[in-house]
């Protein structure tokens, strides 16, 4: 069977789609949602309430916490004619120092599922058992209250017939503004804007080689006390893939979040994606003390799509 027919069927395998073209991504452990809070809120990854590295490393400036640690995990439905279950597993790490400088590191694995594999024939040969991981580090710097600027790199290694390995990296700026006043109500907002998955092609050799799922996101998210005890969270962001550069995409989502007493929340969004991308969101939190647990479950809203949940424990301090 050619390189190439094995990794469609693999892509086709990890994002549960009719067609490698329909998702329009490669690598997709690159590019997919590690934060529940973010996935629960139409996937906009401005809102995440954790997982800082691989989403928005400045919004760690504003916790009151000076070390963050984040494991979560997301689980994809089961696909007709694939064993095993696709999952993606993160762990991330950050530290804040000297007031304005913030350091990340994290690892991602993608992987769980395993397939015959078929020669030029069609009779079967061995199994092939795809995976991809990432070994990743990041740095953010505080400009002034208002401004800040990061930048992350990845090591990544893939796993089809054949290893490959290569190299990514993120920059991104973020807006801060903590002092708004919505209706005589204290308010504040984030913007974040970013271009990731930059790097080279990784090459599984044979002349055949995979380019990164580069992309723009652009997004903000507003939180508004409401009154004691109340607060009301609103997010909007978009994404554009522009590699592959046969296969672009676009997605824009929204959320919103309800949250009493600053330790229960309740969320839902919708995701809006080309090819069969759309999802509606929805997912739960609970607060205390430096202790965080979110979950996000994402609803495909065609057959040919694919539901997956996430599920995400942070402990800041």
């Amino acid at each position: 069977m050619k390189l190439k027919h094995i990794f469609i069927i693999a892509c086709v395998a990890l994002f549960g789609v009719t067609q490698a073209n329909a998702q329009g991504q490669t690598l997709p452990i690159l590019s997919a949602n590690t934060d529940a809070r973010a996935a629960s809120m139409g996937n906009s990854s401005v809102a995440a309430e954790g997982m800082y590295i691989y989403n928005n490393p400045s919004a760690f400036f504003g916790m009151d916490k000076k070390f963050t640690a984040d494991v979560s995990a997301s689980i994809y439905e089961k696909e007709e004619n694939i064993e095993g279950t696709f999952g993606l597993h993160t762990a991330s790490i950050g530290y804040k120092f000297a007031k304005r400088h913030a350091v990340f590191a994290g690892f991602r694995y993608a992987g769980g599922i395993k397939f015959k594999g078929a020669n030029m024939l069609g009779e079967p040969t061995k199994e092939y058992k795809p995976y991809d991981w990432t070994i990743d580090f990041g740095y953010a710097y505080m400009i002034n209250k208002s401004f800040s600027a990061y930048a992350t790199g990845s090591v990544v290694f893939s796993h089809l017939s054949k290893n490959a390995n290569g190299g990514a990296f993120t920059i991104g700026a973020s807006y801060h503004k903590n002092d708004i006043s919505i209706a005589n109500e204290q308010a504040k907002f984030i913007a974040d804007a970013k271009v990731t998955a930059l790097g080279p092609n990784l090459d599984y050799g044979n002349g055949y080689k995979v380019p990164m799922p580069t992309h723009v996101a652009i997004g903000g998210v507003l939180l508004v006390d409401m009154a004691d005890k109340h607060q009301v969270s609103a997010a909007l962001s978009t994404r554009y893939f522009f590699q592959p550069s046969e296969s672009k995409v676009f997605m824009v989502g929204s959320g919103l979040e309800y949250t009493y007493n600053n330790m229960v929340s309740v969320r839902t969004g919708y995701e809006y994606g080309d090819h069969n991308l759309s999802h509606f969101t929805m997912g739960a939190g609970v607060k205390y003390r430096g202790l965080r647990i979110n979950g996000a479950y994402m609803l495909k809203t065609v057959d040919a799509g694919s539901s997956y949940c996430t599920v995400g424990l942070r402990y800041d301090f």
